[in-house]
């Protein structure tokens, strides 16, 4: 009888955590490196866009991500939020040299990615404009690529 019963606590403890792994696996975080597929001449200067996801919404202050340029020399575009309402994702970074960034797009799934990692995948699709001042000097239909590790 005793075996029976330490088989059923290691049989309920697998369950417990098979159970815990797959609500790790359900988790929406979308933390990690987007990179552009293919960009226009117009951002072909960037190098990366970064989604801090919940490790930097429980930063204090909170951090939500960046645009990285190519250039190592050049000051990085902080976002000052982002906002994922169901798979729509908007963002604006501040302002470099009288330069921001507007994002508005779709995630074409979502999931827990650092978990899930699904590298080299185009995730994140939408619309990137360039701003000067309150000019509109570019703007493109992009698609991003999913990187763990930027």
């Amino acid at each position: 009888m005793k075996i029976f019963t330490i088989l059923l606590f290691f049989l309920f403890l697998s369950f417990q955590s098979l159970t815990a792994f797959s609500q790790e696996e359900d988790k929406v975080d979308i933390f990690g490196y987007y990179i552009i597929v293919k960009p226009t001449k117009d951002f072909a200067d960037i190098s990366e866009i970064n989604l801090a996801g919940d490790f930097g919404e429980n930063e204090k202050p909170p951090y939500y991500g960046l645009i990285r340029l190519k250039k190592k020399s050049a000051e990085d575009f902080r976002l000052l939020k982002s906002t994922l309402t169901g798979k729509n994702l908007q963002f604006t970074t501040n302002a470099v040299g009288g330069i921001y960034y507007k994002f508005e797009g779709n995630f074409t799934k979502l999931g827990n990615f650092p978990i899930l990692n699904p590298w080299k995948e185009i995730i994140l699709i939408g619309k990137l404009t360039k701003y000067k001042g309150k000019t509109k000097i570019a703007e493109a239909k992009v698609k991003l690529s999913y990187d763990a590790g930027g």
